[in-house]
């Protein structure tokens, strides 16, 4: 690409809308539009709609034309910073209740685990020591999902997660200490609230 050619797509990339740029840097790494969809909490109709938009004003014909157009052409690009995706503050928090229970479902188990080790503990006792360890798993992988790509799937996970984790919980309290439990599903409660209260927030995010 020549500096005349340059200087149009430079142009051309300017008449882009920030939500079009930011599909557009997406775009450029050759994920699907299902992917850039996930990744931005948008719609995949919205993404092709975007990626349409783009094609006209860039006068490409299509993803091929587009990876083609920019193949090499790195110098067209700097200028053209794609905004930052935004994250609902509720969505962190949730990810970081999360973190912060997969941090005391771990402890606990170890807790159980080694008290039973030491003065050879009940049936009942290792179910929940394996049953905290799988929580804690869970609860590690649901914040770090949460972190890395807050979609309303995520958060849709988490909500049925907090009632699992509530419903354990609730069975808890008939085979080990009940203070214990009961805390596990205060904190249930609360994750699946927060987790509700995201979902609301991100639809917000597609008018971006």
């Amino acid at each position: 690409m020549d500096a005349d050619d340059s200087q149009m797509t430079i142009a051309s990339l300017s008449a882009l809308t920030p939500a079009e740029q930011a599909v557009l840097d997406q775009a450029l790494t050759g994920v699907p539009a299902r992917e850039i969809a996930e990744h931005m909490s948008l719609s995949e109709a919205t993404v092709r709609s975007h990626l349409s938009s783009i094609y006209v004003k860039l006068g490409v014909s299509g993803r091929v034309a587009l990876l083609a157009h920019f193949r090499g052409t790195e110098s067209a690009l700097p200028g053209v910073e794609a905004p930052p995706i935004p994250r609902p503050r509720s969505a962190s928090v949730v990810a970081w209740s999360w973190a912060l229970g997969s941090l005391l479902e771990g402890a606990y188990a170890v807790y159980l685990g080694s008290g039973a080790l030491a003065n050879g503990g009940s049936q009942a006792t290792w179910v929940l020591t394996i049953g905290f360890v799988i929580a804690a798993a869970f609860s590690a992988r649901i914040a770090r999902a949460m972190l890395d790509r807050p979609s309303r799937r995520v958060l849709l996970v988490s909500l049925a997660a907090a009632g699992g984790h509530l419903l354990f919980a609730a069975r808890g309290i008939f085979l080990g200490p009940p203070q214990s439990f009961i805390v596990m599903g205060a904190i249930a409660i609360a994750i699946g609230g927060l987790s509700f209260l995201a979902m609301g927030q991100v639809p917000a995010l597609r008018r971006t």
